[in-house]
This record gives C-alpha cells, sequence and structure tokens, in this order.
C-alpha cells in the first residue's frame, strides 16, 4: 500500500491548483473577450416599438406594419460592421454567429414581405400587386445574401438597400392615397398561417432537427440563424398584435404574452458556448415549440 509524502500531496496539490486557475483563466478570458466585441457590435435587440396610437387610419397601420417587418433587415445593414454574410474580411467563418443571424433575419424578411406584397397590401386576388413592392421582393430581395458585388453585379447588401427604398416609396404613396393598403382578419390570418408554415417557424425548426448529432461549430451557427429568423418575427407579431385590438379581443392576452416571452428566450440567447449536451439546440426547440402552440392558439381564435 503506497504511503505518499507530504511533499508529493504538495506538488500534486499545486500541480491542480495551477490547471484550475489556468482553466479559469481561459473563461475569463472567452468571456472579457465576448463582452468587449458586444461593446462594438451589439448582441441583445430591444422588440420594435411601432407608433400605435387611437384612431390610426388603415393607411398608418400600413406604414407600420410594414416599418415592423422591415425592421431587423435595415438594423443589421445599417449595424456596426453592416452586412457580413456576404464580406471577405468579416464573413461567416470568422465572424459566424453574426452572419448566421443575418441568414435568418433575410429568410423571415423574405417570406412576410412576399405575403404583405401578394395578400394584404392588394384589395383582392384579382388586383395588381403594387409596382414598388413587387420590385423590391423579386428583383432585389431575391439575390442571395451571400452574393458579394463586382463591376455590375449587384452586392446583397446594395440589392437590399434598394429593396427598402422601395419599400420606402410604397410607405409614402400609401399615406398620399396613391397605394393600397387592405388587412382585414383573414388577412391576419394568413399571415399567421405563413409564420407558422414551413417557410418561417418550419425552417426554424428544421434547421435544428436532430441537433445533438451536430458538431458544435454547426449547432451554434444553426441557433443563432433560427434566432435571426424569430428577431424578425417577434417584431411582426408585437406590432400586428397592437395595431388591431380585435386579436386581444379573442382572449388572447396571456397567450401573446407567453409568446412573447419564449420569443423573447430565443432572440436574446447568447451563451458563452454552444454544445450538443448543454447550451444545446434542444434548449432552442423547445422555446420555438411552445412559442408556437401559443401563437396557434391565436390564429386558431381568429376563425371562431
Amino acid at each position: 500500500m503506497l504511503h505518499p509524502e507530504k511533499r508529493h500531496l504538495v506538488i500534486v496539490g499545486k500541480t491542480l491548483a495551477i490547471q484550475v486557475l489556468l482553466f479559469v483563466g481561459i473563461l475569463f478570458a472567452l468571456w472579457g473577450s465576448q463582452k468587449l466585441y458586444t461593446l462594438v457590435d451589439p448582441v441583445k435587440f430591444p422588440v420594435y416599438q411601432a407608433e400605435v396610437k387611437d384612431n390610426m387610419t388603415e393607411q398608418e397601420k400600413g406604414v407600420a406594419l410594414l416599418s415592423s417587418l422591415t425592421n431587423r433587415l435595415s438594423e443589421e445593414l445599417d449595424s456596426t460592421l453592416g452586412w457580413t454574410a456576404n464580406d471577405i474580411l468579416f464573413n461567416r467563418w470568422l465572424i459566424d454567429n453574426r452572419a448566421y443571424r443575418q441568414f435568418g433575419s433575410y429568410v423571415a424578411t423574405k417570406m412576410l414581405f412576399d405575403h404583405y406584397s401578394t395578400v394584404i397590401a392588394k384589395l383582392g386576388n384579382s388586383d395588381r400587386e403594387n409596382d414598388q413592392l413587387y420590385n423590391a421582393r423579386l428583383n432585389y430581395l431575391a439575390i442571395s445574401p451571400q452574393r458579394w458585388g463586382m463591376l455590375f453585379i449587384p452586392s446583397a447588401e446594395g440589392s437590399y438597400k434598394k429593396a427598402l427604398s422601395l419599400a420606402e416609396k410604397y410607405k409614402a404613396a400609401l399615406l398620399e392615397g396613391k397605394a393600397v393598403y387592405n388587412c382585414r382578419t383573414d388577412d391576419i390570418y394568413s399571415a399567421f398561417n405563413v409564420i407558422l408554415g414551413e417557410t418561417v417557424f418550419g425552417y426554424a425548426l428544421g434547421l435544428l432537427n436532430n441537433s445533438q448529432a451536430l458538431p458544435f461549430y454547426t449547432l451554434d451557427n444553426r441557433v443563432y440563424e433560427a434566432q435571426g429568423v424569430i428577431l424578425v418575427v417577434r417584431d411582426y407579431l408585437k406590432t400586428m398584435y397592437e395595431l388591431y385590438p380585435e386579436i386581444r379581443d379573442k382572449n388572447n392576452e396571456k397567450n401573446m404574452e407567453a409568446a412573447m416571452h419564449y420569443m423573447d428566450l430565443i432572440c436574446d440567447y447568447d451563451p458563452l458556448y454552444i454544445t450538443s449536451s448543454f447550451n444545446s439546440g434542444e434548449l432552442i426547440i423547445s422555446y420555438l415549440l411552445f412559442a408556437r402552440n401559443r401563437l396557434e392558439d391565436i390564429r386558431d381564435s381568429l376563425r371562431i
């Protein structure tokens, strides 16, 4: 039986202490670098606050709703580092969380912009689509978020800025009575269907499918892409809920409060490290499912 001397125990203790200090030092360095980065490029995003007032005209509501929809894309384009999803220097390999958040924001904006233009900004199925919105969604928002410009080839950010400019022209025309906005209860119901369908919530959930089998460097990208989707959805739904009291009047206050809570958890999610076992995709999936269930209840109440 071994009987270690006191000096051996001291050596072992010192070795363990040094290892612990090194580990803590590495964690502190990672935490510190993350905090320094957020001073340059914030990673927390407050929900969009629409200017909602009593006796708003339908045109004013149309402007507010479209502004909430394009807010996230506009904020990404105007942020400190701009649109980095297609950059050579600040790209999706160097600042991957940021780039993949932008990918998700683009996807949700494109899907909901299509619905706004083809359903909400028309008098009916046979009505003509607004020219500005049509050009924005088909000619400029259709550009890949990874596309970078060269000579006569437009970049993603340049195209998206042009799309936002066309959206501003539509809003100006709307306030002048020269454009159409016609959001009925059926259109709100349809918007919920788009959000809860395969191209928005379904897309976010699909990103995290089988997340426990994904390597950490893929998983964290998927998590932040799903976050980008929900950042857009949260802004849009909150504004729609505030603009149309009939949604709340269907006894949906608790449903909306809960849905916003889970979407806030997703939008504020920014752990130091993500793995398949902790800080994992399973947690985000649960938030997505809880939010989706409450939003489905709101949608279904609109048909009663």
